[in-house]
């Protein structure tokens, strides 16, 4: 093919792109939007509590009201998630999770990211994204015709999946000035969308050193920091001049009104087994619990329950299995897990018979590595704990043998005191006292790793703010 035919033939296919976001009609996007939601809810769950699923909706459909398209139906749903974050789908459906709220301090944050969110459908993005990444897929196509290099097409599907997994910063910063317009003809001001693009991009901040600290990749909400730089004083400008469309609805604007919506509301992860209380492991169902060094955090597991370092360099996993006649703690190790030993004894654990030693190289969160060893037995309810402890550089020795030991040795079943400790942490509303300190609330709260600026941030006091006597504050208990 001759270079002029090469040319023609990526002029033609760019200018037959079909524009599936601008021709889609309403019924379809409704449509498409409803088949996602069920994949939403299925994947994230309703956070229930139908006062506050009522309270969001209430404040969304005022702001949706004075869009740009006011005829559409939306719905509004507060998903049962710790992330921070909220998202919408073409058709109206707009979500928000338990942890974005949790970062909120007024209705008129909260107005500010259901303002954007709506936005992202009234200007169609999601639409938009799904067309530009399909031009993007031909252009490659095209450009690997022209010039003969079949990596450009596999460039163009990075780039597609770039569009498919977040919005560009043009259209965020669209949805934060449309949005902030929304929220202005319904009363709330504009100025509350700076704030909270602050609070988030505070969260961001300590989140992008904590995950420095624990080596794994930062969990960002919508690359706020990026796409959002600090000092920038014409976007500032921009969302402000919405102020001239702002009206009087001061009476529904009440600070206290919005964090007494959020009192009671679960805090941390819906997913996860057991509960942690600062250093402290309780699973309330079996009754059973066991410290774990400061610093170190609970991941998900498939099965059982999985503590690993700061640096995420060591791993402390509890599973839990049944017994069969006959077992006793070592013969359980050797017939039921085929565990080739290297040493081990037999002792007492929690009051339980159990056995403590170390196996060979056997199956760990980091590959095959020598493992610290606890099998205890419940005679009364027929179950084996299974605890298990590694290192991800390990080749002979266990590097944190002694920490593992120690969890071990901590092992017991709860005492009547520890099921009232062993609550779901949930938010509650309180205001401060005089000489009341954000390091005060820190000490006294149950939160494992960098609870002073938790919550710091979640309280818009981040880096280094204090309360003001009578404030209302959100603290985890």
């Amino acid at each position: 093919m001759t270079s002029w035919c090469k040319l023609f033939f990526l002029f033609l296919i760019m200018g037959t792109t079909p524009q599936m976001g601008f021709a889609l009609s309403e019924e379809k996007e409704i449509k498409q939007g409803a088949a996602e939601h069920q994949k939403i809810v299925g994947r994230f769950g309703v956070y229930k509590n139908p006062a506050l699923q009522e309270y969001v909706a209430k404040v969304g459909n005022r702001i949706a009201a004075q869009s740009s398209r006011p005829e559409l139906k939306y719905y509004f749903t507060v998903l049962n998630d710790d992330m921070i974050n909220a998202f919408a789908l073409p058709g109206g459906f707009v979500y928000i999770t338990r942890g974005m709220l949790v970062h909120m301090n007024s209705e008129s944050e909260l107005a500010a990211v259901l303002g954007h969110e709506i936005a992202h459908i009234t200007e169609k993005h999601g639409l938009r994204r799904k067309t530009r990444s399909k031009v993007q897929d031909i252009v490659s196509v095209g450009a690997a015709i022209l010039t003969g290099q079949p990596g450009i097409v596999e460039l163009g599907q990075v780039l597609g999946g770039v569009l498919i997994t977040g919005y560009s910063r043009e259209f965020e910063l669209e949805a934060d000035q449309v949005g902030a317009s929304y929220m202005a003809k319904a009363g709330y001001s504009p100025e509350a969308m700076l704030k909270t693009i602050e609070i988030l991009k505070n969260k961001d901040r300590i989140e992008i050193e904590q995950a420095r600290l624990e080596k794994r990749p930062p969990q960002v909400y919508h690359g706020f920091l990026s796409s959002h730089p600090d000092h920038d004083t014409r976007y500032g400008e921009a969302i402000r001049e919405s102020n001239q469309l702002l009206l009087d609805y001061d009476e529904f604007i009440r600070t206290d009104e919005f964090l007494e919506q959020l009192n009671g509301l679960a805090y941390g992860p819906s997913r996860q087994s057991g509960v942690v209380r600062n250093t402290r492991f309780y699973h309330p169902r079996l009754g059973v619990m066991f410290a774990f060094p400061e610093g170190w955090r609970q991941e998900q597991a498939p099965r059982g329950v999985q503590f690993v370092s700061q640096t995420g360099d060591a791993s402390f996993f509890l599973t839990t299995s049944k017994l069969y006649k006959g077992a006793t703690p070592e013969k359980f190790v050797i017939e039921r897990m085929n565990y080739v030993l290297r040493e081990g004894r037999n002792l007492t654990i929690g009051g339980m018979p159990a056995f403590l030693g170390i196996a060979e190289r056997v199956d760990s969160p980091f590959g095959r590595r020598p493992v610290r060893l606890a099998v205890v037995f419940d005679l009364r309810r027929r179950i084996a704990y299974i605890m298990q402890g590694s290192g991800k550089f390990d080749l002979s020795k266990v590097a944190d043998d002694k920490r593992f030991i120690s969890m071990i040795f901590s092992f017991g079943k709860m005492a009547r005191d520890d099921f009232t400790i062993a609550r779901v942490p949930k938010v509650q509303v309180v205001r401060a006292e005089q000489g009341t300190t954000m390091e005060q609330l820190a000490a006294q709260s149950p939160i494992s790793n960098y609870a002073l600026d938790k919550l710091r941030v979640i309280n818009g006091l981040y880096p280094n703010g204090q309360p003001e006597p009578g404030q209302l504050l959100k603290v985890i208990d």
